[in-house]
């Protein structure tokens, strides 16, 4: 790809600008840059090798010596200079081979080359940044498979019109409106709430945010300037509010609009959805293709505690805050779990409250990270902005370091033999880390250890990472209770082990039902069947999490088996299933078809691939209780392959895989 940029030279400032946001910003990041611009391999020689991080931590320094950060630091600006007055890019098309050699340099440790294609489409996307080519939603750097199958619709045969209807305006329905609209697909948003955002319109209370980094939780088609390396709630929804209107997406959401129930037609293969408007009525709305985005945590669940209803003060689960805000100040607080809504609430509130009681029944492994609530420099935020490929080197490793890399350590060994405890060497090695961290936080508070240090191996239950709260349960104002909640009375709280505790609020941080996937909405397939008939409730399985047999023209984005528990960005995951979903809807225009489903044999043998890898896996480990898996025992949320392979199982639409109709309307008699 050619640099057609035009020579230009800096200003005085702007060298300045640059010059100090070099000084600050990630080496082996910069080291990346550095090899990028030049093609000098040399910078990749042992002497300016990056050590391995530890744990979470972004590495900033690459663990290099004063001189050798100053030499990489000196010529990345040197090279930064030439390429912004106009001097192209040296390396525009690394071997696989060499790009993943980069890769390991960079991180300090092996990356398998599988993941060469992943990462030389982040830098082909830095190189149409860095010329004023940035793709639209959409984009994709090969050709999908079924591409030319049928000759390709030509200048006399134009794709088929259709319409799609969407239902959920949080991230993944913004994604997907963003690429239908890309090719042209006229589509409605509906939404129950008031605004885009979904989970983040919800969930407001105290301290809540993301637990995955900023840059990772982005879609890849619209970068965005963010202020903290973990972006707390506000910031998150407006880089929503913003998809919403940047993309024009907005006028075309209907707002307080509950979809109902939705029926498919073998007739006209068109969905019929039942809406309840505004004012309450019902009405009808028809569309070609339909698109559940409503996510999986939107369904508080409540702890099944005698008496809640006669509690006289203050209470609200965090799902469900109140916008009028409780009055916490001077309080006496309960707290009731400690997943992760609860991880996030505690150590805020505890700042203000006179006196805190938190309620658990287990506890949990988290992970130390150094960049909580930490803002990112203005010289790096200056960086990410204006050198493409900074910003792809440094989603790069952060892609790394929160994804699979930690896969292998979920893997049951058979011959560990300390299988109470841990999985494998690995995961052992992970649950020494963390209980130094647990010590380290707790102080002087070592009364408190066998309360809160996990008897289960690590990541058997979600990961967290620690937003301070070890220290906060070593607070002198602050009471954790182990024994959970017996009864709830008219001025607090009976404690398991018969304790009478008044409080003036109580907040339930007692996490969602994710494993009733689309309930209480109603999808009936073919035959008038009914999806959660197929699905014996809480027992929901999907092809690439997105399609059923049975159900033609319907996808469900974040469905069953699509949350990564070893890691990831949600949105990251939600990109390449829309991706995926935009390339089955491509294959019908292109073919013309009224209907698509995939096969039962492609969706039986996905799904008994999904359960046979999570029998290795910690999830199914013995004596593991966890929300990711439904009354049966199975393990209906997390996926448990690789992220990268999800990438390549979603780079290409595979026709073979799918039963097709061609579309009626097309056969029809004309008048």
């Amino acid at each position: 790809m050619n640099d057609e940029r035009a020579k230009t030279t800096l200003a005085e400032h702007d060298v300045k600008q640059l010059r100090d946001a070099v000084a600050v910003a990630n080496v082996p990041t910069l080291l990346m840059v550095l090899v990028q611009l030049t093609g000098e391999l040399s910078w990749l020689a042992e002497d300016y090798r990056p050590t391995r991080a530890r744990g979470l931590e972004d590495n900033d320094t690459g663990g290099l010596a004063d001189e050798v950060q100053e030499q990489i630091r000196d010529a990345a600006f040197e090279a930064i200079l030439a390429w912004r007055e106009g001097q192209p890019p040296a390396l525009l098309d690394a071997s696989d081979e060499l790009i993943i050699e980069m890769m390991t340099i960079c991180m300090g440790e092996v990356v398998p080359l599988d993941y060469a294609p992943i990462i030389k489409e982040e830098i082909e996307l830095a190189h149409r940044r860095a010329v004023g080519q940035a793709p639209a939603p959409g984009h994709r750097f090969d050709t999908p498979r079924h591409i030319g199958e049928h000759g390709g619709h030509g200048p006399d045969m134009p794709p088929a019109a259709m319409t799609a209807l969407i239902i959920g305006a949080g991230v993944s329905g913004l994604g997907a409106a963003a690429h239908l609209d890309q090719v042209g697909i006229a589509y409605t948003i509906v939404d129950k709430g008031e605004n885009v955002g979904g989970v983040w319109q919800e969930n407001r209370y105290p301290g809540c945010g993301v637990d995955t980094p900023s840059h990772l939780y982005t879609f890849s088609f619209a970068p965005n300037d963010w202020k903290h390396y973990f972006a707390l709630r506000d910031e998150i929804a407006a880089y929503i509010e913003g998809l919403a209107d940047d993309f024009g997406i907005r006028p075309r959401i209907r707002f307080r609009t509950e979809a109902l129930s939705a029926d498919y037609s073998e007739e006209t293969q068109r969905w019929t959805v039942q809406l309840r408007t505004p004012d309450g009525a019902i009405e009808e709305v028809s569309a070609d293709l339909l698109i559940t985005a409503v996510g999986a945590f939107n369904k508080p669940k409540m702890p099944n505690v005698k008496g809640a209803e006669k509690f006289k003060g203050a209470a609200a689960h965090t799902a469900r805050w109140p916008k009028e805000e409780i009055e916490l100040a001077g309080k006496r607080v309960a707290v009731i779990g400690n997943g992760a809504s609860a991880m996030q609430v505690v150590p805020e509130i505890a700042k203000t409250v006179e006196k805190l009681f938190v309620f658990t029944r287990s506890s949990q492994w988290a992970v130390p990270f150094e960049k909580f609530r930490k803002e990112i420099p203005q010289g790096v935020r200056y960086l990410l902005d204006t050198v493409p490929y900074y910003y792809a080197w440094y989603r790069l490793r952060l892609g790394w370091a929160y994804n699979d890399k930690i896969h292998p350590s979920l893997q049951k060994d058979p011959t560990w033999p300390h299988p109470e405890r841990s999985l494998n060497s690995i995961n052992d090695g992970h649950r020494q880390f963390f209980t130094r961290h647990i010590v380290h936080e707790l102080g002087d508070r070592q009364d408190l250890l066998d309360d809160v240090l996990p008897t289960y191996p690590p990541y058997g239950k979600r990961i967290l990472l620690d937003n301070g709260w070890f220290r906060t349960l070593a607070m002198p104002h602050v009471e954790l209770i182990n024994t959970g909640v017996k009864e709830i009375t008219e001025k607090g709280l009976i404690a398991g082990d018969g304790r009478e505790i008044e409080v003036d609020v109580i907040i339930y941080a007692t996490g969602f039902d994710v494993v009733h996937f689309l309930a209480p909405m109603e999808v009936r397939g073919r035959a008038g069947q009914a999806l959660h008939d197929v699905w014996d409730g809480d027992d929901a399985r999907a092809y690439l999490g997105a399609m059923v047999p049975g159900f033609p023209n319907f996808f469900c984005l974040y469905g069953p088996n699509t949350q990564f528990g070893h890691g990831g960005s949600l949105i990251t995951v939600l990109e390449r299933q829309i991706q995926y979903v935009m390339d089955v809807i491509d294959y019908m225009r292109v073919a013309r078809l009224g209907a698509i489903e995939v096969k039962e044999e492609v969706f039986t043998n996905y799904n008994e691939r999904v359960d046979a890898a999570h029998e290795n896996m910690v999830w199914t480990h013995p004596g593991m209780d966890t929300y990711y898996r439904n009354s049966k025992g199975r393990v209906v949320v997390n996926n448990p392959f690789k992220i990268v392979d999800y990438w390549h199982m979603t780079r290409n639409m595979d026709s073979t895989e799918f039963v097709t109709e061609p579309d009626v309307r097309a056969a029809a008699p004309t008048s």
